[in-house]
């Protein structure tokens, strides 16, 4: 499977990286066997079909076993040249730092590590650059001298290694595990002068086999590259053994647990009933023949990518985030759509940047890769075109995974990635099978899905693309145009843009008022109040969160924002009755008992403020640990983690554990008081508020000196700093002039 873990338990387009490895399911078996035979073997050729995972199983699943072995691990290896590496000119022109052979530079410039942090040892270096086999040399594979040359960034002594791979000792016998992914681009077509080039990195990289004894080398190439490979491989074993191992695709039971265990680690559990509904729309695609007879085409194994897009929606859709599709994802149709999306936004992107029209290109690829008889078409590569497309797109659409290639004596032969694209192409291409007609073009609901699956793989530049394509179709449906806009100003919102966030909120709440769709326009309303608040603006903050609080009066979230703005504003006695509500909407609100129970503090209600936070302390026994900073102990959507909820996260644990204090301090329990001060006063020496209530706790236990240097550093605090109503009673406690003021 694939990852950007960043995003939440679901992965999307990128493979898994250590980090991840703990999110990554369903083939331990399979991991700890490529380790053992990665560990005994000098040659471990891993292969498998394009998409089905090899990558991630070695970065998620292998890797981060290496540990508990002595071996020293090299980061993964790739041997793309150089950018700036010229290829016509890679004969007469070395690479500054690594040497003549583009590929050998590019795998030592990977293996060395981001900044030469893991240093390549110079058996391998040297091996690599030809200073142990070159004609004429008086060195030798084996040598362990060094000839001069270039060095590496990083050869140096104090050189750390990479955080995830042990960094390698020179002169050490222990088995030294070096990975390259993705080999076959050592078989991609390059111009004639490179020819030379790739026969002489083989024999480098099998002269390091041959030099280093301890070396265990594992080459990633995909299936339809391997009888190409073939006859470079004896080569690169140098005479040792070598160890061939499959990656399987997914099959029911593993992908049933890829795609449950991480949900289930997340707090979100699938039901078996949704994961087999989510497995049989995987595997099944619905397609008709030209004469529009229908038929079932089916498969026992499941892509990982179209896995991980369901699975990133059901998270998503889950924690209340913009998904691609709406609710019921494991409906038919409801997968038909992610696909779409999927397709919408690769297509899109890669029609950009060849300067195509994305509908002409769909159009394409549903006329050039569906048959007849509604099967997947294949075609060869052409020289500079292939089927009247540029062979640069049909690559680069292959590396997005809506085509798969082939290397068939000497050229690639393209196709559909997966019969689950079929469905997808002849319905938004219903004239597939109509010789000339026309391509239609990609619509104002497609950009927005694809925006939503860019948003989905991190990409929000190409996220923007698409919502400026939505926006400028003047004729898209209104909910559509709204959908854009939140979208837009939620991406906005994250990048500090917050005019432009607050623009865009309030366009789309007057969209939806329009519809008419009260419940979509207070939310929109409530996500432009939050970024008022953010800028300080508070009484413009309740007004918005005043509104949407009408069109939606049962949101809890709504309610508690607005209790926040208020008692930021200094309206304590109305905040007071807003948590009030909100408690009654949700009773088990971690967020609406610790803003209470704080304010009730600051009001002087200590017996029901002592009530309040003990019994968020029982709540978070039962759910987060109670060091969690209180804003966080529910989900909170878009905007909100990073605006309104900013303070409370900033507050957090720190300020509920003081104002406990003051409370307990106050209804004469100075002991109990004393510790929990001097226990939060070290894990919030710069909190207004933390040192405020501290202060007032040592003025009740009687020690005024330390009273007045805390309430002279709340003051000064800015971690966060007091509220304005705040500050004027800690200056009254100051007896400083004008603290009525």
């Amino acid at each position: 499977m694939t990852s950007r873990p960043e995003h939440g338990p679901f992965p999307v387009t990128q493979p898994f990286t250590p980090a991840g490895g703990a999110l990554f399911f369903g083939r331990a078996a399979a991991a700890h066997s490529l380790l053992a035979k990665w560990l005994d073997n000098r040659l471990v050729i891993v292969y498998g079909p394009t998409g089905v995972g090899k990558s991630s199983l070695l970065r998620a699943g292998v890797l981060p076993n290496c540990s508990s072995y002595d071996a020293d691990v090299l980061p993964v290896g790739r041997i793309r040249p150089l950018p700036g590496h010229d290829l016509d000119a890679a004969v007469t022109t070395p690479h500054p730092v690594v040497g003549a052979n583009p590929f050998a530079a590019a795998l030592l410039q990977a293996w060395s590590g981001p900044g030469g942090s893991s240093p390549v040892p110079p058996k391998l270096r040297d091996a690599l650059r030809g200073d142990s086999w070159a004609p004429g040399s008086s060195r030798h594979p084996g040598s362990s001298g060094h000839s001069g040359g270039s060095r590496l960034a990083g050869d140096g002594p104090g050189a750390e290694g990479r955080a995830g791979h042990s960094r390698p000792v020179a002169g050490s016998d222990r088995p030294m595990l070096a990975a390259v992914d993705q080999f076959e681009e050592l078989l991609a077509p390059y111009p004639p002068p490179v020819d030379a080039q790739r026969a002489e990195f083989v024999t480098l990289l099998g002269a390091a086999v041959a030099a280093l004894p301890n070396l265990r080398l594992l080459l990633i190439i995909r299936e339809g590259s391997l009888a190409a490979f073939q006859p470079y491989e004896p080569a690169i074993a140098a005479g040792s053994r070598v160890a061939r191992v499959r990656i399987e695709p997914l099959d029911r039971g593993t992908a049933a647990l890829a795609l449950a265990e991480p949900a289930r680690r997340a707090g979100s559990s699938l039901s078996p009933e949704v994961i087999d509904a989510c497995l049989d729309d995987l595997t099944t695609s619905r397609v008709t023949d030209v004469a529009g007879a229908p038929s079932v085409l089916t498969s026992d194994v499941v892509q990982p990518l179209f896995l991980e897009l369901v699975a990133t929606a059901l998270g998503q859709e889950r924690a209340g985030r913009a998904a691609p599709v709406a609710a019921d994802i494991p409906a038919w149709g409801a997968t038909d759509a992610l696909l779409s999306a999927y397709l919408t936004q690769a297509v899109a992107q890669e029609a950009r940047r060849h300067d195509l029209d994305a509908g002409e290109v769909r159009h394409w690829l549903a006329h050039t890769f569906i048959t007849e008889r509604g099967r997947r078409a294949g075609v060869d590569e052409g020289l500079a075109a292939t089927a009247g497309m540029p062979t640069s797109l049909l690559v680069a659409l292959a590396e997005r995974y809506v085509l798969v290639s082939e290397w068939r004596v000497g050229a690639r032969r393209f196709e559909l990635f997966d019969d689950r694209l079929i469905p997808v192409l002849q319905t938004a291409v219903p004239d597939w099978s109509v010789s000339g007609a026309t391509a239609a073009a990609i619509g104002a609901a497609d950009f927005l899905q694809a925006a939503l699956i860019s948003r989905m793989d991190g990409d929000d530049s190409a996220a923007r693309l698409h919502l400026g394509e939505v926006l400028r179709q003047e004729t898209a449906d209104p909910r559509v145009r709204a959908r854009a806009l939140l979208l837009l100003a939620e991406i906005d919102s994250e990048q500090g843009h917050l005019d432009q966030a607050r623009a865009g909120y309030w366009d789309a709440a007057q969209l939806y008022e329009a519809l008419p769709d009260v419940e979509a326009s207070g939310r929109a309303l409530a996500e432009a109040a939050r970024l008022l608040l953010r800028a300080g603006r508070l009484g413009a903050a309740v007004g918005e969160l005043q509104a949407a609080a009408v069109r939606i009066p049962a949101d809890a979230d709504i309610q508690i924002d607005l209790g926040r703005a208020l008692w930021y504003s200094g309206q304590r006695w109305a905040a007071a009755s807003i948590f009030s509500t909100a408690l009654t909407l949700a009773p088990r609100s971690a967020a609406a008992l610790a803003e209470r129970g704080r304010l009730r503090v600051e009001l002087g209600d200590d017996a029901a403020a002592l009530e309040d936070l003990d019994r968020l302390g029982r709540l978070a026994d039962r759910t987060v640990p109670l060091t969690e900073p209180a804003g966080r102990a529910e989900a909170a959507p878009s905007t909100r983690q990073g605006g309104l909820a900013g303070r409370a996260a900033m507050a957090g644990a720190a300020e509920t554990r003081a104002a406990r204090a003051l409370a307990l301090a106050r209804l004469g329990r100075p002991g109990a008081a004393f510790a929990e001060t001097s226990a939060v006063l070290d894990d919030a020496a710069d909190n207004g508020p933390v040192l405020w209530h501290a202060a007032e706790v040592f003025r009740v236990i009687g020690d005024d000196t330390r009273a007045d240097d805390l309430l002279r550093r709340a003051v000064e605090a800015r971690q966060p700093a007091l509220l304005p109503h705040q500050r004027r009673e800690v200056n009254r406690l100051l007896g400083h002039p004008g603290a009525m003021a």
